[in-house]
């Protein structure tokens, strides 16, 4: 089966263990990596068996086009980072600029009706902006702000949303949901704990 992965070090995390607990099944699995955008796409057309990580919100978006594997592969929080310490949540951001790195649901979900939103093709834009002042706030998941913390040792983070991504198979699959749900759960899969801090 031929499946899309988020390619970022989260992504690829995920990907690796999967390919390599798969490697002796049926079905065997093979990641491709790319934007969320596109495999989202790209599962709604069948052109791919199946798409990680995402989250159970990601149902109203594929319909019954897809099914969720029901073990979680990560395991995490969602964080807002300001410059402003009085900001603890999306609601106390009034008119400020708050980025979003494009294709992550999560955080469009969490901005809510925050009108006055930015996004980015990439966390690395992201925070570049910030420490430019270009942005007051930005959500990120805190495994990819890892990366970050000495440029941002002194802005004031906050969780905002915790959570579980999935393996989602296209309805085409949904024959091969029990022994990939067997596998997962009978494997020494671990659950990337991707949002700890």
């Amino acid at each position: 089966m031929q499946l899309a992965g988020l390619e970022d070090a989260i992504g690829r995390e995920v990907g690796e263990k999967l390919e390599h607990i798969f490697a002796g099944h049926n079905p065997c699995l093979s990641v491709q990596y790319m934007p969320a955008s596109r495999s989202e796409a790209l599962l709604l057309s069948d052109e791919i068996d199946g798409d990680f990580p995402r989250l159970p919100e990601f149902a109203p978006y594929v319909g019954a086009k897809a099914v969720m594997v029901p073990v979680p592969l990560i395991s995490g929080k969602g964080v807002l980072v300001t410059s402003d310490p009085a900001i603890q949540s999306v609601d106390d951001l009034g008119a400020v600029t708050l980025g979003l790195r494009r294709g992550t649901k999560w955080s469009s979900e969490a901005a809510g009706g925050h009108i006055n939103r930015i996004f980015l093709p990439s966390y690395d834009i992201v925070v570049d902006m910030f420490l430019r002042r270009r942005l007051d706030a930005f959500l990120i998941e805190s495994n990819n702000l890892k990366q970050y913390e000495a440029q941002l040792a002194s802005a004031t983070k906050t969780v905002v949303r915790q959570g579980h991504a999935y393996l989602w198979l296209s309805k085409k699959n949904e024959k091969y949901l029990p022994e990939i749900t067997r596998v997962l759960t009978q494997s020494d899969f671990q659950t990337l704990n991707a949002y700890d801090q």
